[in-house]
């Protein structure tokens, strides 16, 4: 997983403090702020050994980060661009189609390296690029944009999106624990499934058991 500490690094400060809050700002789309989905409070938690704290911070980093670009791109999805006719809209849709490509291509082979390491050494499940294609297009994710940006768009979310169930995987695995502060945060899904901190011996005897408190189990 700290293969992809630079991924992580380079999306929060580009694409998601950068390239949204700036570029996107014009079109009038939420502002999210990074500080309520990215909670690193687990190292204080007592009776963990420093790896273990550092797994926990790591994993509040990044799924707080993929879970913030994920709501994002669905801001974005619900533009309806044909509402700003402004010289500058135009462009600032281009540079930000242009930089979300290349970034794609670079990842597509970054992401079937990591698979390797995290689906087929660990045993986690992956999720189907696939399907997640095709739930959004029957969703109509993206209807209101052109044909080629939302093409991109589709592209960034179903990248986004598996990229987050798939940080759900180690998570649940690794770091399991409730975060200790609640209001004014934004969670992901699999937060439900965590323990509370004063449930930490229970927690590891479950893991000892199952490998994980995730709805998808390991496949060792």
């Amino acid at each position: 997983m700290y293969l992809s500490v630079v991924e992580f690094v380079f999306v929060h400060l580009s694409f998601i403090i950068l390239f949204y809050n700036r570029m996107m700002r014009p079109f009038n789309v939420p502002i999210l702020k990074s500080k309520n989905y990215i909670i690193m409070d687990r190292g204080s938690i007592r009776n963990m050994t420093w790896f273990d704290k550092l797994n926990c911070q790591f994993c509040g980093y990044a799924n707080g980060t993929a879970k913030l670009w994920n709501d994002q791109l669905d801001n974005i999805s619900r533009i309806d661009f044909s509402r700003y006719r402004s010289p500058l809209h135009k462009p600032a849709v281009v540079l930000y189609s242009s930089i979300l490509l290349a970034f794609l291509i670079f990842n597509f082979i970054f992401s079937k390296f990591l698979y390797l390491i995290i689906a087929l050494i660990l045993g986690y499940s992956r999720v189907s690029t696939v399907k997640v294609w095709r739930m959004l297009k029957e969703m109509k994710y993206g209807e209101k944009l052109s044909p080629v940006f939302r093409r991109i768009i589709l592209l960034s979310k179903v990248y986004a999106y598996t990229l987050m169930c798939n940080l759900e995987q180690i998570e649940s695995a690794w770091c399991p624990l409730k975060h200790l502060n609640n209001e004014g945060y934004v969670f992901t899904p699999h937060h439900k499934n965590f323990y509370e901190r004063d449930k930490l011996k229970e927690l590891v005897e479950y893991l000892e058991q199952y490998g994980s408190v995730s709805d998808r189990k390991p496949e060792y």
